[in-house]
């Protein structure tokens, strides 16, 4: 279902593809490689000592497009930050920081959040992840037991997959490095459920405490590892050019949001009901499960309709937008037979 190239020749479609993943993957870090030349490039002018800095060796690893990890990419943008407010000293010790990271072993690391006054990573992640979250609602880390269930429970749901779904299996280990299990505060207002961060390529965030079927857990893993895949989608073009600014009904929240979190819900929607319908016609699933996956399938067509409806008549899209969203829109529409 290939409909054109993103970035070097990275074919895009709304079934998984392996391989597209990993190319994704490549010119991500690619793209951090060049943006962060462009960086260091400015910053010699500005500090001395950054020649004897390891960049080069750095700049090499990410152009040949070797996996690092999630927080390389967040470091980078709080880079650019501390050199815009023209905290050099912090900048310059920040890229010695980010010289000194290797490339990381293939497959995921699957544990979760600890407490970020003793990690950097964690306290990276927590803080970055907080920003673009709606008001009242936070994240923390998970008591021991509620951890040892989580990584038990995520292990068994992306075995469900690898068995029902290979596909969609191999492109979420091509894609996502870290998975961090969380939980909410107990003054929260909401409950979070999942997220990914776009300065945070490769990590992904699901409530410890929820998802506690195979069925729900694997659903999950195909909502979040959407998001990243629409995330690697945008590395030279955008999907939507609405702007930022303009709110829209949305099909998942109640209150209006940019065209952008609307399409992605939409697109993420077929997604799941994809993904279930492959594990119903697979043969593995019990009874129980396939009364669940049938039921995620229709919530996942009802927010799927009212999506497209505010894509199609509000969104303004480019051609890789229009394309993804046309294999999802084919897909529902084969569905409902």
């Amino acid at each position: 279902m290939a409909a054109g190239l993103v970035g070097d020749a990275v074919s895009f479609g709304f079934e998984p593809d392996a391989d597209r993943a990993r190319a994704l993957d490549r010119a991500m870090h690619r793209e951090l490689g060049a943006s962060l030349e462009h960086v260091v490039e400015r910053f010699r002018a500005q500090v001395t000592g950054v020649a004897d800095l390891p960049v080069t060796a750095l700049l090499e690893r990410l152009e040949a497009g070797l996996p690092h990890a999630p927080g390389l990419f967040g470091r980078y943008y709080d880079l650019v930050v501390l050199l815009l407010d023209g905290e050099l000293e912090s900048a310059q010790a920040l890229l010695r920081r980010m010289c000194g990271e290797q490339p990381v072993p293939a497959g995921q690391q699957v544990g979760v959040l600890v407490p970020p006054e003793r990690s950097d990573r964690d306290r990276l992640y927590r803080d970055r992840m907080a920003g673009g979250m709606p008001d009242g609602l936070s994240l923390h880390p998970p008591p021991p037991s509620v951890a040892e269930d989580f990584v038990r429970r995520y292990h068994a749901g992306l075995g469900l997959l690898r068995q029902g779904v290979p596909e969609l299996a191999a492109e979420v280990e091509a894609i996502v490095r870290d998975v961090v299990g969380v939980v909410g505060g107990p003054d929260d207002s909401g409950e979070f459920h999942g997220g990914s961060h776009f300065q945070l390529w490769g990590a992904l965030f699901l409530n410890a405490q929820l998802h506690r079927s195979r069925i729900a857990m694997a659903e999950v893993i195909a909502h979040e590892s959407a998001h990243s895949l629409l995330f690697g989608f945008c590395t030279r073009e955008p999907l939507v050019l609405n702007e930022d600014a303009d709110r829209y009904p949305s099909p998942l929240r109640e209150d209006l949001r940019p065209m952008d979190g609307i399409y992605h819900a939409t697109f993420v929607s077929a997604r799941m009901h994809w993904a279930m319908a492959r594990l119903l016609a697979s043969g593995l699933l019990t009874e129980p499960e396939a009364r669940e996956a049938q039921a995620a399938m229709a919530e996942d067509a009802r927010n799927f309709r009212a999506g497209e409806w505010v894509v199609a008549d509000h969104g303004q899209l480019t051609r890789h937008g229009q394309a993804l969203m046309a294999g999802a829109r084919d897909y529902m529409q084969c569905a409902a037979g």
